[in-house]
């Protein structure tokens, strides 16, 4: 499980990392689509933040629910 957070990590920092060099891309060549990956850029990190954090909360309820059942056996 260790090894897939990484995997996954490596590959958030390579989209992010694309991302930015998109929006630089397009900024120097005038692109239409510049607006659109600045916005990306920007909006993506916080929506992975929001997913983690829920992720986090949700993850935390569940295991307080888990040890109470298991109390109770």
């Amino acid at each position: 499980m260790h090894k897939l957070k990484q995997i996954g990590a490596l590959l958030l920092v390579v989209i992010l990392v694309a991302l930015v060099l998109l929006t630089l891309y397009f900024a120097v060549t005038g692109s239409r689509y510049f607006m659109a990956s600045l916005v990306v850029t920007l909006v993506f990190p916080v929506l992975l933040y929001a997913y983690m954090l829920v992720y986090r909360i949700v993850k935390k309820n569940g295991q307080e629910e888990e040890s109470a059942d298991g109390d109770e056996k």
